[in-house]
Parts: C-alpha cells; structure tokens; sequence
C-alpha cells in the first residue's frame, strides 16, 4: 500500500508541473539554460552523499543508467512538449504510457496480463478520452509537441521496466541519475526547431525569479521525482502508469482554478472514470495463486 500511496501523492506534483514552468516561461527566462539550470539544481543537494556512494553507483549497471537515461528524456520531453504545444494534448498522448508499460512488462518481465489489468487501462484510457473529446479524433501526433508526448510516455514505460532491474538498491541511487541527465536532455530539445532559444537569461531576471527556479527544483522536481522512485521500484509497470492517471485529474483542476481552464460535466466524468481505475488497481483484492 505504500508505494501505491507514494505515487498517488506525486500525481499532485506532476499535475501542478505546469504552473512553474508556465510562470517562468511568462517571466521570460523560459529559455532553455534557465530550464535546464533549474532541472539541475537538485544536484547541488544529491552530489555530496554521491561521492561517498560512487561503488555502489557503479554496482547498479546497465539498468541503473538506462533508468537514469530514459527518466531523464521523458520528462524533458513531457516539459517541452508542454511548453510548446497544446497541454491536453501531450497529457493525452503521453497517457498512453499504461498501454506500453503492460507490454513491455509482458515482454521484458515475463508480467502476466490479468482482466483486472485490462479493465483498469480501459476505465483510465476512457477517462482521458471524456476529458479531452473523442470529437477531436484519435489521439494521433500531429505536431512536434504530441510526438514529444508520445515518445515522452513510452520512454517513461521503458524507465519503469528498467527500474524492476535494479530491485535491491536504494531510492536515492534512482532518483540521482535523472538528475545527471535530465538538464542536458532539455538542452538537446532546444536544437529541434520551434523549441526553446539557446541565449543566456540576463542576471538580473534570473535574480527576479530565483524563487521560482530553486521552488521548481526543490520542492516540485526533487520531491516528485523520491515519491516516483520509491513507489516505482516496487510496484509493476503497468500498475504505476495507471496510478499516474490522476495526474491527468490533478491537472485539469488545477489548470481550472488557477489558470481559468473550463470544467465542466465532462471534467467530473473523465476524472471519476479515471480515479475509478486507480481505486480498482489499489483495492481490488487480486485472485491469489
């Protein structure tokens, strides 16, 4: 129950990643070093205790960097693809991560695909086709920011994979690794046309937004990023990316109160089928044997 309950608690942080990205995008040191910067500064507190750990680092292999690797690109995916594009759309497309993370379970992990399963992605993939409007067409890229969402959720299924390979090491071994990448991943993002510029932020708007930089860093970046870790590493793909599926809620009513954004019947719909497939994946007492 606990690793359940730590992802659900870091649903209310992925879901609000878009207010400082947005207040800092409209402060005008959106670009992408200030970005960047910021998606880098939990390493000031994390590379201390690293040094004194770099054995046990280096134990973790192979699977310890792919989740480092393919944490860190999909999340600089998923805030580019934010920031560049249409929000519910790269939510959308980005949720489609419980489809590829039950495969790839299937295939890497030898993970069995259960009715319940199958029901649960149906219950949350339903719900954020009524939040958004199956009226619009299938869920299909149509500009650079829904690719970023899309590769964005299926490099966080293959990161979650991964993580079930590293079972045995602690979280902060996990969590330190994104971190190592994640600034020059959204970096490499500023090269694709359309993206973030490339021109230093002047010292003094830097100075003027300083608390929302160290904010986005210290008490969104870091703290999402332990609670994902710790309930990842614990619990089967598939069952993290539908527990996910209430960022989707998260977001769409913090987006209404605070930014204005409509909900309305079908908000409250989306958002009850979604809640329904986390409370069925959590409380359901699965068939033992």
């Amino acid at each position: 129950m606990l690793p359940s309950l730590a992802i659900l608690a870091s649903t209310f942080l992925w879901g609000t990643l878009w207010i400082p990205l947005r207040q800092l995008n409209a402060a005008g040191i959106g670009d992408a070093w200030a970005i960047a910067a910021s998606f880098s500064l939990p390493l000031l507190l994390l590379i201390p205790a690293a040094l004194r750990q770099v054995p046990r680092l280096l134990s973790g292999g192979r699977p310890l960097l792919l989740v480092g690797i393919f944490m860190a690109i999909s999340i600089a995916l998923y805030a580019e693809g934010m920031l560049r594009g249409q929000v519910a759309r790269v939510i959308l497309l980005f949720y489609l991560t419980p489809v590829w993370s039950t495969l790839l379970g299937r295939v890497m992990l030898g993970e069995p695909i259960t009715p319940l399963r199958i029901l649960t992605i149906f219950l949350g993939l339903a719900g954020v086709v009524v939040l958004f409007g199956i009226e619009q067409g299938l869920p299909l890229p149509r500009s650079p920011a829904d690719v970023m969402g899309l590769i964005s959720g299926i490099c966080w299924a293959l990161a979650m994979v991964y993580m079930q390979k590293t079972n045995g090491l602690p979280t902060f071994d996990r969590v330190l690794l994104p971190f190592l990448f994640v600034g020059v991943a959204f970096l490499g993002l500023a090269l694709i046309p359309g993206g973030r510029s490339l021109d230093l932020p002047s010292p003094d708007s830097l100075a003027a937004q300083s608390a929302w930089l160290f904010g986005f860093a210290l008490f969104w970046l870091l703290p999402v990023m332990t609670l994902t870790v710790y309930g990842g590493s614990r619990l089967d793909p598939g069952r993290v990316a539908i527990l996910l599926m209430l960022e989707v809620v998260i977001g769409v009513v913090s987006a209404a109160w605070l930014a204005n954004e409509p909900f309305g019947l079908r908000e409250i719909l989306g958002a009850a089928l979604i809640i329904s497939a986390g409370g069925t994946e959590v409380f359901v007492k699965k068939p033992s044997g």
